[in-house]
């Protein structure tokens, strides 16, 4: 099993959660599967439930939070939040939590965190940027801009893990109708491939990364247009990166190196 590692247990609109593994501790981004399902695909992915510090939400909308309560419980290990999300979930007592900050770095076990405020319709939803080891990983998904707080915080982060939500083409001719679709466009939405395309060269700083794009639209997107704008816009700029995205309700797994 690689010393450091992101898997994507699960993206789309079924489901979000993102395993971050660096020298036998990790961190689960969001738990939008049920406890059980979370579970298995660990197991089947060689994710070691006992490496698992803690569970951190980037918002309350169920498909990034639905198993994260049950998940916490099973495992022993709290849910960190900022202190809106984790009011927005309304869960008990019963769930270790743990509230977190924004815009502060506070440690996790090795692990250092800080969650980066972003526009989205939930309460107070987040990006994360982690680092751990000499390795930095971001995580940015759920959000309809990308603004310079993420910018700052972001750039230059070894893996950065991006929503590219819809092709703008391919939202104007689905079958949705247009309130969802003004939702989806709105600052409070999601980000295009066109957005993400921006915004990848926007955090890169001009050494190789790796960029994946998750939250790809199976109705409004194809992955592999999502992984081609952004690399196209990337390589006009001189940009060095690697892009791959992340078919709807599929995983994925980036091995990582160190870097001092």
């Amino acid at each position: 099993m690689a010393d450091r590692r992101v898997v994507v247990l699960a993206s789309g609109s079924a489901g979000n959660a993102v395993w971050v593994e660096v020298e036998g501790a990790a961190l689960l981004v969001d738990a939008g599967l049920p406890a059980e399902a979370l579970l298995r695909r660990m197991a089947e992915t060689g994710c070691a439930a006992g490496s698992l510090v803690a569970i951190l939400l980037t918002h309350e909308h169920d498909d990034h939070a639905r198993g994260a309560a049950a998940l916490a419980r099973t495992l022993g290990v709290p849910v960190l939040a900022n202190e809106a999300t984790l009011r927005a979930c309304g869960w008990s007592c019963t769930v270790p939590c743990e509230r977190i900050p924004n815009l502060q770095s506070v440690r996790v076990g090795s692990w250092t965190v800080e969650a980066v405020p972003v526009p989205h319709d939930a309460t107070d939803p987040v990006a994360f940027v982690l680092e751990a080891a000499g390795t930095r990983v971001a995580v940015a998904t759920d959000l309809g801009d990308v603004g310079e707080d993420l910018v700052e915080r972001a750039r230059g982060c070894d893996v950065v893990l991006l929503e590219a939500n819809y092709d703008l083409r391919l939202l104007g001719v689905s079958p949705y109708p247009w309130f969802v679709k003004n939702r989806i466009l709105g600052r409070t939405g999601h980000l295009s491939n066109d957005t993400a395309a921006a915004a990848a060269v926007r955090l890169n700083a001009g050494r190789p990364q790796r960029f994946v794009l998750l939250h790809v639209s199976e109705v409004n997107n194809l992955a592999p247009l999502a992984r081609d704008v952004v690399a196209e816009a990337l390589a006009r700029e001189g940009r060095p990166a690697q892009v791959q995205a992340v078919r709807p309700n599929q995983g994925a797994e980036v091995r990582l190196e160190g870097r001092t």
